[in-house]
Order: structure tokens, then sequence, then C-alpha cells
């Protein structure tokens, strides 16, 4: 990652987004992503988590305010820098968003024919190395989506995410509708990942368990804004009803012990 982009991957100042016909669902919204951490976005339904993520992909307008991703503002005149910022980030969707009519290698393969410039040779080459990172062989690339298990699903999407290889990676409830065992292989995966290549992510996620192992700060989406932006445990001591109930209860008591029990420690060393 380029030192001239500063401290930041993303700023958000004054966000204001609407919907429909004109409906507010964000008004003065301020966030701020670090070059190297796991931010994580939580909110209720209705909150417009993923209507942010689109601000920030730079698929909507906002109403107002500034948006820069990489220190380039989306609406910036020169369209190589806006260009440039698009290709440096990775996203995976929520179902994956695989072509159907593809195979798992021209999937991956798309976003660097797409970009243009490279030999079909070089292609190969990196799809069947992104492959080996999310743990898949080279025989996979011959399967169509309809014969991939929800976990391949995940991964093949993980691997075309990483095709260009990104500073910056945004994952929509990575571990959605995978079963606890898939769940914790595909966390143990990002980990690593992100050992090895130090991308920064945004994470929105419902998934305590998932929260837990992978977050430094979490920011938190209610009442039209960020409420708060901090370590787990910091926000985790906030007296404010949405956060008390997501945190709360039997299920971030299990997620607390699980992560105790795991040896991940305490959110704020890992700051």
């Amino acid at each position: 990652m380029a030192e001239e982009d500063g401290q930041y991957v993303i700023e958000i100042e004054g966000l204001t987004n609407t919907v429909g016909a004109g409906t507010v669902l964000h008004r003065n919204l301020n966030l701020k992503v670090r070059r190297d951490e796991v931010m994580s976005l939580v909110g209720g339904s209705g909150s417009g988590k993923t209507q942010l993520v689109r601000v920030i992909l730079g698929l909507k307008r906002p109403a107002a305010g500034v948006v820069r991703v990489f220190g380039v503002d989306w609406e910036h005149p020169n369209p190589k820098k806006v260009r440039d910022a698009r290709r440096r980030m990775g996203m995976l969707f929520q179902n994956g968003a695989l072509y159907s009519a593809l195979t798992v290698y021209d999937n991956i393969a798309f976003p660097l024919r797409e970009r243009g410039g490279i030999a079909e040779d070089d292609i190969r080459a990196i799809v069947n190395t992104k492959l080996a990172q999310v743990e898949l062989e080279p025989r996979h690339g011959r399967l169509l989506p309809a014969n991939l298990s929800g976990g391949m699903v995940k991964r093949v999407s993980l691997a075309r995410a990483l095709a260009l290889a990104p500073d910056l990676l945004i994952l929509d409830e990575p571990t959605a509708g995978l079963d606890p065992d898939r769940s914790e292989g595909f966390v143990r995966l990002i980990k690593r990942l992100r050992e090895d290549h130090r991308f920064a992510v945004v994470m929105v996620t419902h998934d305590l368990d998932t929260l837990f192992e992978l977050t430094d700060r979490v920011a938190v989406l209610a009442e039209q804004h960020i409420i708060a932006c901090d370590t787990l445990s910091a926000v985790r001591g906030m007296d404010h009803k949405f956060v008390q109930n997501f945190f709360g209860g039997e299920r971030g008591r299990r997620a607390l012990e699980h992560d105790r029990a795991s040896g991940t420690g305490d959110m704020e060393s890992r700051v």
C-alpha cells in the first residue's frame, strides 16, 4: 500500500445517505478505517449497513458528505484515479454472487480479464495461486457454481475478491449460511490470509463468534450514524439499548467465552 495513502484506507465525513423518494437513511455519518485493521460494522435490521457498503464501493452517490478511499474522492474528476482506487478493493458478497454460467476458474479470472493487459498464461498462474490460497485445487476450477457446497462457494468468492491483490477487502456476512465447523474454518482462512498479505478489512456481520475472532475495532450503526467506533471491549461496555441487546445475553457470553478459550485475549491488545 502506498505511503501517500496516509493512515486511513477509508474516510467518510458528514455523510447523508438517502433512499427511495429522499428518505434519509444516514445523517452526519463519520467513519475512518485504518490501513491495517479489521473493522466490523454492526447494526440493526434497516440501519443501512448494505447501503453504507454501496457508498464505500462507489456504487451509490451520497446526498451529502465526503467519501474517500485510498485518499480518492469518488467524485474526483480524474477517472483514472477513481478506476485505480476501485481496483485496490475486493468484495465478498453474502451469497457469493458467482456467475452461474462460468466455471470456478472463469469466475476467478473474470476481474483479471476485465482489467485487461494480462496474458492468459499469467491469468492461469494467478487463478491457480488464488485457488491454493483458499485451500482449493486446480481441478476445482472446472466445476460450475451449482456443483459447489456452501463452504466452497465462499472460498471461490474469496479467491475472486483477492484476484487483483487488493489492499482493502470488504466482507458482507462472510460466514452466513455456513455450519459451525465450516464457519470456523473460513474465519481461520481469512486470518491466515491477512497475516500473509496485511490487507485492511471492512466486515459486515451479525455473527458474534466471527466478530470476536477477527475484529480489531467495531463500528456501531444506529440512529442514522455511527454511534461508536472502538475496540470490542470498549463498545460492549456502552450503555445503549442496541449494543446491550446485540452483545448481551447467552449468545454474547458464549462468544466471549470462546474468544478467551481460543487465546485471542483482550481485543484492545490487537489494535
